[in-house]
């Protein structure tokens, strides 16, 4: 019998009995066969004693480190002898202005960082490649902070909850950050969009692997918060993922630029900040990528943080690409065209926010002295889009009415975060919503989530008292804030903290079972969809109660204010005959 044969046998054996001893794995915990290789992974133990294995630290491509530094990335070398996945992998290069005490890169930083972590179920079938074996859903995790920060890692994205309830994979993984993952000098050594295109390269690596896994590759959903959500948007909005994933979920975050420009004004903008801080002079893109690929990391980083600090909250963002030859276009034309022209369309969503987001971004606020750039230039409350996409007077104008809307009184922090709020988190949720029911899309569950916790995570972790819930407050629920929790364990549910856990989960698992959070199963209050001509939202303010409400007056003001001084979506609106709300 041929080695392969014996391969095959010993993986259909294993399969059958889940994998559950090392034995037939050479000293594994468990074992699985990647199509670069094998790894070895640990059985780990969620709530209420429940088992599962975790795969952590796996290398998903070759590191983009010397002359790979912004190029698109490549397959791993393959290895022979099993790779011990036990550890996680290093969060990519950053500097962390956003999550307070949540380490979100406890294991370092290294420009080698693409690592992904994969949960299993301990019933899932492990390498079992008999394709009438559908296998199990598989829930693909994209981590936020502002595309300048973050990481994959368990410190914010625990599967605990998830694995506890034993019917669904858990991926997550790094992307490139900042300047190394969307830094564009428009060139075909340096598009932009890096930080896209390994999410790309992550999906498809989850379709080359997924059966190992037990996972079933044609049913994959993306989940994402903050920019994590916006960018489960833009994997909708680009060609590159056809075939890729089934659905998503987005919370408290779009693609509507409203918190970014996708310009390529203003990625010259950010561009030309960095490079006069990294003490590069030369124009031509060739040399100028010479040169940083060339110069220490730490020399980059710091060019890196002081064109953060100039620009605020968002810096190094997605932005729309020219052709270059082997480059693979992720973003192709303004994500405001390509919603409007029905792109992603075909995709289900579930799409919220929380009722009190921007407290979570006071303390960088105060940090990036926000208020004295706002007297300084009013530009700043708009959004980036318009400010960098209007000519001076016509952004003068529009910035000019957004001052009276929330300023006409006193400029203070409450009011600057009530704005962010509306600006980058209510606003365009409620505009996606409506546009997508106006364009006969698949079906978009729309939430408020306002539950103020018992125990609230967020707060911990920001030393911060609030009412109602903040921005990544819902995420907690979902995933277990390992950094925070320490060894506190209770699940099943005992309070209305766990109630809530056990609720959020449910609802993203009917969603992968069945495209709709609800299954139809509680018929006397379903969640939904948007409707256009009615806008409506679930009220997430107590676990278990699926309570469908109004828009409120001030959601309703608004949407419509926006409107009026949008010229992008104002067109949008009239063209798909919107009515205000």
């Amino acid at each position: 019998m041929s080695l392969r044969a014996v391969a095959f046998v010993l993986a259909v054996l294993c399969c059958a009995r889940h994998v559950k001893t090392s034995s037939c794995h050479d000293g594994c915990q468990v074992r699985v066969e990647l199509t670069s290789g094998p790894i070895c992974g640990s059985v780990e133990v969620a709530e209420n004693a429940t088992h599962y294995y975790s795969f952590q630290g796996i290398p998903y491509a070759k590191p983009p480190t010397g002359a790979r530094r912004f190029a698109e990335l490549e397959d791993c070398d393959p290895w022979v002898e099993p790779l011990l996945t036990i550890e996680e992998g290093p969060a990519c290069p950053q500097l962390d202005i956003i999550y307070g005490s949540i380490p979100v890169q406890k294991k370092g930083m290294l420009e080698d960082c693409m690592y992904a972590n994969v949960y299993v179920p301990e019933s899932a079938h492990l390498n079992c490649t008999d394709n009438d074996d559908e296998g199990l859903p598989i829930l693909v995790n994209i981590h936020g902070g502002g595309y300048q920060t973050g990481s994959g890692n368990s410190d914010l994205h625990g599967p605990e909850y998830l694995m506890y309830k034993g019917n669904v994979i858990v991926m997550s993984f790094n992307y490139r950050l900042n300047v190394f993952g969307f830094l564009s000098l428009d060139s075909e050594k340096i598009p932009g969009n890096n930080g896209l295109r390994d999410m790309v390269k992550f999906l498809k690596w989850v379709q080359k692997n997924a059966r190992a896994f037990g996972g079933n590759p044609k049913n994959v959903t993306l989940i994402g918060q903050s920019v994590g959500s916006a960018s489960v948007h833009l994997m909708t909005l680009t060609k590159a993922t056809e075939g890729l994933f089934q659905r998503g979920i987005m919370m408290s975050g779009t693609a509507i630029p409203m918190f970014f420009s996708a310009s390529k004004t203003f990625a010259k903008y950010v561009a030309d900040l960095f490079l006069k801080a990294a003490g590069i002079t030369a124009t031509d893109p060739d040399e100028i990528h010479q040169k940083l690929i060339e110069m220490p990391l730490n020399d980059i980083m710091y060019a890196n943080s002081i064109a953060q600090n100039l620009t605020g909250l968002t810096t190094f963002v997605p932005v729309v690409e020219s052709d270059h030859p082997g480059v693979t276009k992720i973003l192709d034309d303004e994500p405001i065209e390509l919603i409007a022209k029905g792109r992603g369309s075909n995709i289900p969503l579930i799409a919220g926010f929380t009722n009190n987001e921007a407290v979570f971004f006071r303390r960088v606020a105060v940090y990036l002295n926000m208020l004295e750039r706002v007297r300084q230039d009013n530009r700043v409350v708009m959004p980036l889009r318009l400010a960098y996409g209007l000519n001076a007077s016509e952004a003068e104008s529009i910035a000019d009415k957004i001052m009276d809307y929330y300023f006409s009184e006193s400029l203070d922090m409450d009011k600057l975060l009530n704005s962010i709020s509306n600006l980058f988190f209510v606003y365009p949720t409620l505009k996606l919503a409506q546009v997508r029911s106006a364009l006969g899309a698949a079906p978009l569950y729309l939430y408020e989530y306002s539950y103020e916790s018992k125990n609230s995570m967020i707060k911990r972790a920001l030393w911060e008292q609030y009412q109602g819930a903040a921005h990544v407050e819902d995420l907690t629920f979902l995933f277990r804030t390992n950094t925070l929790m320490g060894d506190y364990v209770s699940f099943p549910p005992k309070d209305s903290d766990d109630h809530m856990k056990d609720w959020m989960t449910d609802f993203v698992l009917n969603f992968i079972r069945c495209n709709n959070p609800t299954c139809n199963n509680d018929t006397s209050s379903p969640w939904l969809p948007a409707d256009h001509t009615h806008l409506r939202l679930l009220s997430i303010a107590e676990p278990k109660v699926y309570k469908m409400t109004e828009l409120s007056d001030t959601q309703k003001s608004i949407v419509n204010f926006y409107d009026s001084v949008d010229p992008h979506t104002k067109a949008l609106t009239k063209t798909l005959n919107i009515r205000p709300v």
